[in-house]
């Protein structure tokens, strides 16, 4: 097999320390001069999968300008050692330090550190404690209270409750809110909120920052606050908080940008105005000449070492390349690899961390058991180079993944793809076209059509809404807006009973088959195992057996002995339980292991 070329310009490195292994890509300065070393600090939770994008594409930007930027995943997070439950805020500030000490140790060059949300607020507590000279702190959209935020993300928890039908989501909307589990975590008890164990502690620290008492008073401060139009006034406590430090002395550089809030949006975001306006401030630093000129030696290309050596299993990355652009992944692989090993595809707004890390704690799970994984950004998604694209045109990065996949695990004879919602989809229509391909595990499978989805949400949402006894409280006390649910129900309606409903799209008599029809005929040209995993209480999970229970072809499909079936009653969209997750994992791997 022929090697696929290094993918050029930013170059993965690994950070053993004594706190554990910790996941950096390192983005070297382009060109024999460095103009300055930059430390990229992420935010929490899910934001930093939504925003991975945007801080790999100002990462290369502020690169080509000469700058070293270093992304960081913080323990617990992303690829990272650690669970999650044992993420501590004084170990995030021991990782900003060691990432710190690395750049410094490497480049002779102003060391700026660039955080996002509560990662800006990190980089203030950090920055406040002066453990390395910090020349600039530039602020992406910074939480400014840490109190608020934890308010806001414990919302999350009794919002999913609210949604849920009954069991113990319910109890919790029902105890008191964010009040109740606040005083959960008071009482010592961890919290699983959106798919993250947050321990106390963590929380507790979170509570007591305010950026108010963090003026960073040593360098100057780049704040680009974003909204939907720069002409629009700031905030009021955006210009409280900016007074208070101008007041204080800080050298504030306040500035509004047009921007998508893409941290926290459905589909992934780009905003070109927060880049462009990123790399305006970094325009007018001097270069520093290495020593003895020419690129310093630290940037030179080098292999990529092993990311964690854990019990039974080590992880390494994968750099390769399909149609001429960068792609990352990481690849975790026991001592002795079965000979069956899993690709698992992205789905949604993500990459290959997955909600609250469910790809990574997935991949590991499996190496464990002695199965290797591959977990990859295909083109346009997370660190990986290219344009943004669609689910069904991924075939070609699929192939990337599996050449690369076999090439790095030797003795691996075949590969079973993993995929969720569109990377269920994707994997579909890949896995017929490659004899490598012997199995796939598929995860609510995304099957939407505008018509398909408005007759799920009818049957699977409305009618529960029209027996739930909280419902109907509301509307005597008159807390239920009639007049405003009637209409919502009514577009829907139109949608599921109106024109062209069955069709993914509308126009010309020539429209492409709708998408329910392509993926059956793909999943019936595949003639591997096929194991489906669903979940009870998910609309798109809904959708896709609606619409296979609508269908003879589809029913014929998954009626054939190589097709297996799960299901997790309780479960949400991405299983974002550990109970949930952990059952994913257990079936997974009794299936693989039993044919």
């Amino acid at each position: 097999m022929t090697a696929l070329p290094k993918p050029p310009g930013a170059e993965p490195f690994f950070l053993q320390t004594d706190l554990g292994q910790r996941f950096c890509l390192f983005h070297p300065p382009a060109g024999a001069h460095c103009r300055g070393a930059i430390l990229y600090v992420h935010p929490f939770g899910d934001e930093m999968n939504k925003a991975r994008r945007m801080a790999a594409l100002q990462a290369r930007a502020l690169a080509a300008q000469g700058y070293g930027v270093l992304q960081l995943d913080l323990y617990g997070s992303g690829d990272s050692s650690g669970e999650f439950a044992e993420a501590r805020w004084e170990i995030w500030k021991d990782d900003l330090a060691a990432g710190c000490a690395w750049l410094s140790a490497r480049l002779d060059a102003p060391l700026t550190l660039w955080g996002l949300r509560l990662g800006a607020l990190l980089a203030l507590d950090y920055a406040h404690q002066a453990r390395h000279p910090i020349a600039r702190l530039v602020l992406w959209q910074p939480v400014q209270n840490g109190a608020t935020f934890l308010t806001q993300f414990l919302r999350l928890l009794t919002a999913n409750a609210m949604l849920a039908e009954g069991g113990n989501g319910k109890a919790a909307a029902n105890s008191g809110g964010t009040s109740a589990l606040r005083a959960t975590l008071l009482g010592g008890q961890m919290l699983e909120v959106a798919g993250y164990e947050i321990a106390p502690a963590l929380a507790a620290a979170i509570d007591s920052k305010d950026a108010g008492k963090l003026a960073p008073l040593g360098c100057p401060v780049h704040w680009l606050e974003t909204s939907a139009s720069a002409e629009r006034p700031l905030t009021p406590a955006v210009t409280r908080l900016a007074d208070a430090w101008r007041e204080a002395g800080v050298d504030l550089h306040l500035q509004q940008v047009s921007c998508t809030p893409f941290w926290s949006t459905q589909e992934i975001a780009e905003s070109p105005a927060l880049l462009a306006a990123t790399s305006a401030l970094f325009d007018g630093a001097p270069p520093v000449v290495a020593a003895g000129g020419g690129m310093p030696q630290a940037h030179r290309a080098r292999p990529a070492g092993p990311l964690a050596a854990l019990p039974g299993y080590r992880e390494d990355v994968l750099g390769f390349s399909c149609g001429g652009e960068a792609l990352f992944g990481i690849l975790s692989v026991p001592a002795q690899a079965a000979r069956r090993a899993v690709l698992i595809v992205v789905g949604g707004p993500q990459y290959r961390v997955g909600s609250h890390r469910q790809f990574t704690t997935l991949a590991r799970g499996l190496a464990a058991q002695g199965i290797a994984a591959l977990r990859f950004d295909y083109r346009g998604m997370g660190d990986s180079h290219g344009a943004m694209r669609d689910f069904e045109v991924v075939g070609e990065d699929l192939r990337a993944a599996v050449d690369n996949l076999f090439e790095a695990v030797p003795g691996v004879e075949e590969v079973v793809i993993w995929g969720l919602c569109d990377g269920a989809s994707a994997a579909i229509f890949y896995a017929a076209d490659d004899a490598r391909v012997t199995g796939l595990v598929l995860l609510n499978p995304w099957v939407r059509t505008s018509g398909g989805h408005a007759k799920a949400t009818i049957k699977h949402y409305y009618r529960a809404r029209l027996f739930d006894p909280e419902l109907w409280k509301k509307i005597l006390r008159g807390q239920f807006n009639l007049g405003a649910a009637a209409g919502s129900f009514l577009r829907i309606a139109g949608a599921a009973f109106g024109k062209g409903k069955g069709r993914a799209s509308s126009g010309a008599a020539a429209a492409p088959a709708p998408l329910p029809e392509r993926m059956q005929a793909g999943l019936a040209r595949f003639r591997g195992k096929v194991l489906l995993i669903i979940s009870g209480a998910d609309l798109t999970a809904q959708e896709f057996l609606d619409t296979a229970a609508g269908s003879a072809q589809w029913q014929g499909v998954l009626a054939a002995p190589r097709v297996s079936r799960q299901t997790l009653v309780e479960a949400d969209h991405t299983f974002s339980r550990r109970v949930w997750k952990d059952q994913v994992l257990h079936w997974t791997g009794d299936w693989l292991r039993s044919w």
